[in-house]
């Protein structure tokens, strides 16, 4: 039998709502800047409560003694250095509510603008062939899927842990038809065992490993410490690795199907060589590079003649 160990005090005065808040302040204080602070505390109770900031003050709710423990074990895990998603083990994307844990990166909103941009170039009705390398938690296909229900959706990861997640959570939303495929795409042939659309597949989109090793040091320690190195690390001798293996197979490798769409999410430091690679390589056109919103260059995105 195992034992979830309870939360340690000091304990609010009372449990009013007020009273909570300047709680969960003073717990996570010192550290962080107060924005975050006030950001952390309300997708805490959100979570907790199972209700928004309105509901909580229209329905006067007050946290029991065991939200109370639930609260102070967050937060404390939060000072650790523990990303927020991994500790409450959900994260939102496209709509929809994720499960999330240290199998699979947390999905970013850069992410989900790309889905959104490649759904835009989308004009047929029929049912489309849609592939997510690198899928992870699933997001990217599970957004899609959402979005184009008809569409015949294959996630592929190198990763078993992030398949057995993408899976859990195609299961848990109702999308149990989706198709998962382990293999590592700089391997020469990686979908030879399984089986390629005819004519391939017309959508491709990745967001694969891009951050260069030498740039741990300067990265926050929430996110190298928690989550997995293999999604999100590359060789500094060659930072466009799997970039350019799903360039080469899209095109030799006959992925990706005539006129069918490309998608990646990059570097902001490497948008311009990516771009690059497809733009210089034969039977690329319309090759975009897309800013986030906060305006750097972060999805590039190209059609195959």
């Amino acid at each position: 039998m195992s034992f979830i160990e309870r939360g340690k005090g000091p304990w609010p005065a009372n449990n009013q709502l007020h009273t909570v808040q300047r709680w969960i302040a003073l717990r996570l204080g010192g550290k962080y800047e107060d924005r975050e602070i006030q950001s952390v505390t309300r997708v805490l109770l959100d979570a907790v409560s199972r209700l928004d900031r309105g509901q909580r003050i229209v329905n006067d709710w007050q946290p029991n003694e065991s939200a109370l423990d639930t609260l102070a074990r967050c937060c404390d895990r939060f000072k650790e250095g523990e990303p927020l998603q991994y500790i409450l083990g959900e994260s939102h994307f496209l709509g929809l509510t994720l499960s999330i844990d240290s199998r699979a990166l947390i999905p970013r909103p850069e992410t989900e603008e790309l889905v959104r941009h490649l759904l835009g170039h989308q004009l047929s009705h029929e049912p489309q062939h849609v592939l997510d390398i690198g899928t992870g938690s699933g997001c990217m296909a599970l957004g899609w899927k959402s979005q184009r229900p008809k569409d015949h959706v294959t996630g592929a990861d190198v990763s078993i842990n992030a398949l057995e997640l993408a899976r859990e959570n195609a299961i848990r939303l109702g999308y149990g038809d989706l198709d998962w495929i382990k293999c590592d795409v700089r391997a020469q042939a990686p979908f030879t065992e399984h089986n390629i659309p005819n004519g391939g597949w017309d959508v491709i989109m990745s967001n694969p490993p891009y951050i260069p090793v030498s740039e741990k040091e300067t990265m926050e320690d929430r996110v190298v410490s928690h989550e997995p190195a293999d999604a999100l690390f590359v060789a500094d001798n060659d930072p466009l690795c799997f970039y350019r293996a799903i360039a080469v197979g899209c095109m030799s490798g006959e992925w990706l199907h005539a006129a069918g769409w490309l998608g990646f999410e990059c570097h902001r430091d490497h948008a311009d060589d990516v771009a690059s690679l497809l733009s210089t390589q034969p039977g690329w056109c319309k090759v975009q590079i897309m800013t986030d919103l906060q305006g750097s260059p972060r999805m590039v995105v190209a059609q195959k003649d």
